[in-house]
């Protein structure tokens, strides 16, 4: 029995020492596995964070952009309402100056509209009733250097201000309102200059 005893101690310590290097073995590949996983997830870390870091600059180059261009049209937004205020405000002025004045500026108007035509001059209801008592004998003499002639109507139009010239079929917009929207590329530009040259 001391045989078996004897075999039996050395099949264990031969089985022990076989599982001590299978153990030892299978550690140092855990280790090795573990150093290896954690080098690829640093390798993975390190694209993510560079990615990441690409995206955001990406992102913030496009945030800014877009920043920029609401900026731009928000000042664009305020000089286009700073340039219909001047414009609605010398329009006003227009129409609010003294008869004298007022009427001057329409004979001045009307020696670059009449024609060498006999033709009729049509005003809105205010004009008409404030017209100094002159203003048709001068309209007739711009009228006749120009070569043509020129009769006031006591018909009224539909105008805030000026006059519509007519010869026969033909109807020529003087109103302020027409020559403002008839000019208003030119006058923004004029009052572009002014306000931001």
């Amino acid at each position: 029995m001391a045989g078996i005893e004897s075999i039996t101690k050395e099949i264990s310590l031969e089985a022990d020492k076989e599982a001590a290097g299978i153990i030892s073995a299978a550690e140092e590949a855990a280790k090795s596995l573990k150093a290896k996983t954690e080098e690829e997830c640093n390798v993975i870390r390190a694209e993510s964070d560079e990615k990441i870091s690409r995206k955001l600059a990406s992102e913030d180059k496009k945030t800014q952009s877009q920043c920029e261009q609401a900026e731009k049209l928000i000042m664009l937004n305020a000089k286009q309402e700073i340039i219909d205020g001047v414009l609605s405000k010398a329009k006003e002025k227009l129409l609010h100056l003294e008869t004298k004045e007022y009427f001057d500026t329409l004979l001045k108007l009307l020696e670059k509209q009449s024609q060498a035509d006999k033709g009729i001059l049509l005003f809105n209801e205010k004009d008409l009733a404030r017209m100094p008592e002159d203003f048709e004998k001068s309209a007739q003499a711009v009228a006749t250097k120009n070569g043509g002639m020129l009769d006031v109507s006591k018909e009224t139009v539909n105008i805030d201000g000026g006059f519509i010239l007519k010869y026969g079929n033909i109807e020529i917009n003087s109103s302020f309102d027409a020559l403002f929207e008839e000019n208003e590329e030119e006058l923004v530009d004029i009052v572009n200059k002014m306000l931001w040259a």
